[in-house]
């Protein structure tokens, strides 16, 4: 502990401000700290008065500027007690008796002589840390003024100190009201448990608790009351590795629990984060009680052990059985029972193989501890078959099947056997080899057709010959694709607006047909295959399906053509399993252009301003208006000297000469097609 003490206190001289002054006032860290009583400003690592110079300091004045005043006020000149009287009411009992201690001094006057003798912190061990000591030698002041000041006020301070030659220096600190130290929440990392003597650690970086100086301890018995602070402080130990340590150790009662957390503090006692909660038992845990007199019986079931129970402690929690064919290693944890039990029965063996036990204390500590039981013994299964196995379950992998399946518990399992049929009814048969430690199949066989469900089914057998019960069935069909036939006979015709396209029924010859779908281009189908099926074909020739669905009947009208086009057809049938056929040899058609008639009935006549023409109005369908033709008598051919809408069924023509005979025409026309003309009507102007 003297070791730790000294470290203590050096830290703490190096806290309290050493300082070579300039002229100028200098800003010192670490001058000024907040506490829940005001700000404490540390002046000195030792008494300042004429009769004891620190570096020619023989006094000090502090001074304070708070918030936004631009103006310093004097606050105190800390100083040294006057008398023993003086000194003593700066004390609170319990430092007074501590000093008395610690000095070996037996009364208030012998304790006040030490103190004159030795003005310097260092001088009073451990007790150097209390803030209170500081007080009562005058090396820190604490401002109570300041303990109402609103949180974030920030407060400055200047110390100014006299020197010997008559002269002063000053150095400024400061620090925000309410703030809180730098402190993380100490982990647990360690702990001590003997039946006498309990224990443990905690810790934290020490970047972001940089604060932390000590921690106060905090008790709780067997689980029970509150927790209750304990005498003294811990000291947070700073590492080479950066890490704080904080650790403790007392006496303890055999078999007790004990529960502590700590609460570390700064140098000032300002508390931070809580730690976790150590929990302790007074209990040798390297000298547990022994499982003793294990005894084996050979059952038909299998190998029961049993032994003498096991003390009820709320420390062990259970029994470990563990088991191994050498008995010198490979042991393999079989089961934990409850510490009240002491029978375990192994129904897990291969018959005529001896195997080897260990049985172990389990506690609430994460280990295990050393083997205290140990047996050995061996099993014949003449009468027990295998389960089932269970969770049988099949999924597509290609073109074929995967069945995986749970692995069964029993230890003289021999291997498994794979059952396939059609028909979860009908008889099955073994489709694998012995599948020896293995839960898992493919069934690629090319005997798989892509239009059967087919049914598996898994058994187990042991090494005695016996077998078990079937498994749960389960029912797939492989991803194999069978096309269905195409369509032949295609043929069809072509109308003015409609192309009707027919083909042969494919269903006669296979039941799965559900459909057929029709597919249109522009050009002849080129390198068509048998093999592909028709939506490749038509993408690699730019075909379009036509139909959404497909069509259950034999037959197609395309309304959606155009005149002066020519278009090509092919069909696929596609089954109930969604696989289409390949595509047929393709039908080419066009639609008829359609023939528009003239007006039957057309009239002309001289009017005022020139020639009039009537006609009578057409109802053709495609219609969209009328040409007017007009040519001389020694004129080969006629000339349109005008085109109307289709309403219009009258026109008047005043480029006409008088005298002249001029001969007129009329068609009707649509919007890619126009109508012979008219029968011709003659006038001659007047």
């Amino acid at each position: 502990m003297v070791n730790k003490i000294q470290a203590a206190i050096l830290m703490l001289l190096l806290c309290i401000p050493q300082h070579a002054f300039s002229q100028e006032t200098e800003e010192i860290s670490g001058l000024v700290n907040w506490t829940e009583r005001g700000f404490v400003i540390f002046v000195t690592e030792a008494v300042l008065d004429e009769s004891n110079p620190v570096e020619n300091r023989i006094g000090a004045t502090i001074l304070r500027r708070a918030g936004e005043s631009t103006e310093f006020e004097r606050v105190a000149e800390p100083n040294f007690p006057q008398s023993s009287e003086d000194f003593v009411s700066r004390l609170s009992a319990d430092l007074l008796s501590s000093l008395l201690l610690s000095t070996g001094s037996d009364n208030e006057a012998e304790l006040w002589e030490y103190v004159q003798n030795n003005p310097h912190l260092s001088a009073y061990g451990f007790l150097a840390f209390e803030p209170e000591l500081w007080m009562a030698l005058g090396t820190a002041y604490l401002d109570e003024d300041t303990i109402d000041l609103p949180a974030g006020t920030e407060v400055s301070y200047r110390i100014e100190y006299q020197l010997t030659d008559g002269s002063t220096e000053s150095i400024e600190g400061r620090s925000v009201a309410g703030r809180e130290p730098q402190i993380l929440s100490p982990q647990v990392v360690s702990r001590i448990e003997l039946d006498d003597r309990i224990g443990g650690a905690w810790a934290s970086p020490i970047e972001g608790s940089e604060d932390a100086f000590y921690a106060r301890i905090y008790r709780q018995m067997d689980m029970q009351g509150d927790f209750e602070e304990l005498p003294g402080l811990l000291f947070a130990r700073r590492t080479a590795e950066n890490i704080i340590m904080y650790e403790w150790e007392e006496q303890a009662e055999p078999e007790r629990t004990y529960r502590y957390y700590i609460q570390p503090i700064d140098m000032l006692r300002n508390p931070g984060p809580i730690s976790d909660t150590l929990t302790v038992i007074s209990v040798d845990f390297e000298n547990l009680p022994l499982i003793g007199d294990v005894d084996v019986e050979e059952t038909p079931d299998g190998i029961l052990l049993s032994w003498e129970p096991v003390p009820n402690k709320s420390y062990i929690t259970g029994v470990e059985i563990r088991r191994s064919r050498d008995s010198r290693e490979g042991f393999v944890v079989l089961d934990t029972l409850n510490v009240l039990e002491n029978q375990y029965l192994d129904s897990r063996l291969i018959p005529n193989v001896t195997y080897y036990y260990e049985l172990r204390i389990v506690t609430i500590r994460e280990r295990t501890e050393m083997p205290s039981g140990i047996a050995s013994g061996s099993f014949q299964n003449v009468g027990i078959a295998p389960s089932p196995p269970a969770g049988l379950t099949a999924t597509h992998e290609g073109s074929g099947i995967r069945l995986n399946w749970e692995p069964n518990a029993e230890i003289d399992l021999f291997a498994y056997y794979v059952y396939r049929g059609t028909s979860t009814l009908g008889e099955m048969e073994v489709v694998s080899d012995a599948l020896d430690g293995i839960t898992t199949f493919l069934d690629d066989s090319e005997e798989l057709h892509g239009r059967t469900n087919y049914v598996y089914a898994v058994q187990a057998i042991s090494r005695s010959e016996m077998e078990s019960e079937l498994s749960d069935m389960v029912v797939l069909r492989p991803n194999r694709v069978v096309m269905p036939p195409t369509p032949v006979g295609v043929s069809g015709y072509a109308e003015q607006n409609r192309i009707r396209i027919n083909w042969n029924d494919v269903r006669r010859n296979d039941d799965a047909v559900t459909g057929y779908h029709v597919y249109r281009g522009t050009t002849p189908i080129q390198n068509p295959s048998s093999e592909r099926m028709a939506a490749e074909t038509a993408e690699i020739n730019n075909y379009t399906r036509l139909t959404d669905e497909a069509i259950s009947g034999l037959g197609y009208d395309d309304i959606d053509v155009q005149h002066g086009v020519t278009y090509y057809y092919a069909i696929s049938s596609v089954d109930v399993f969604g696989h289409e056929s390949a595509l047929s040899n393709e039908s080419s058609f066009s639609p008829v252009m359609p023939t528009l008639l003239p007006p039957s009935q057309v009239s002309v006549r001289n009017v005022t301003g020139g020639v009039e023409l009537r006609w009578n109005r057409t109802l053709q369908a495609g219609a969209t208006g009328y040409r007017i033709y007009r040519r001389g008598v020694n004129e080969e051919n006629a000339q349109i000297i005008q085109t109307l809408e289709l309403a219009d069924t009258r026109y008047l023509d005043r480029n006409v000469t008088t005298g002249s005979r001029y001969i007129y025409s009329v068609t009707v026309i649509s919007d890619d097609s126009e109508s012979s003309g008219s029968t011709e009507q003659t006038v001659v102007v007047n």
